[in-house]
């Protein structure tokens, strides 16, 4: 019976994730979120793609600078039909959000009916605690 105990014991222990490895690290694309995103189109004969969104810092150790994303286009059978890139130069402090205001990115595809943005990569910065 003690050795199943044991055995257990050494399982649980062996099981355990090292938790401080994985949050020492910079990642841009776990701790930058993108919400409440809008896209539409702007008014013609050159109508834009014009978005608006929400960038949160989720990370507690980190600050963000010149974030680079990427614009995808779909149309309504949800195929991609293009993309672009564009670059956030304004830093994010840990824990804290920021409104992006209106970027315009190019004309618009007459087939687009979505897009969606999606965090590419950013410069990362160790924040000093508090």
């Amino acid at each position: 019976m003690r050795v199943i105990y044991w055995l257990l014991v050494i399982t649980a222990f062996a099981c355990q994730s090292n938790q401080t490895e994985t949050q020492e690290k910079p990642d841009a694309y776990r701790d930058l979120l993108i919400d409440r995103v809008v896209w539409k189109k702007g008014d013609e004969p050159n109508a834009t793609n014009r978005h608006r969104f929400t960038l949160t810092n989720t990370s507690q150790s980190y600050a963000y600078e010149h974030i680079e994303i990427r614009f995808d286009y779909f149309d309504s059978t949800y195929h991609k039909i293009s993309s672009s890139k564009s670059i956030i130069d304004t830093a994010i402090g840990p824990r804290a959000a920021l409104k992006i205001p209106e970027i315009q990115d190019g004309l618009v595809n007459p087939a687009t009916k979505s897009a969606t943005v999606t965090i590419v990569q950013a410069k990362s910065n160790r924040s000093k605690p508090e």
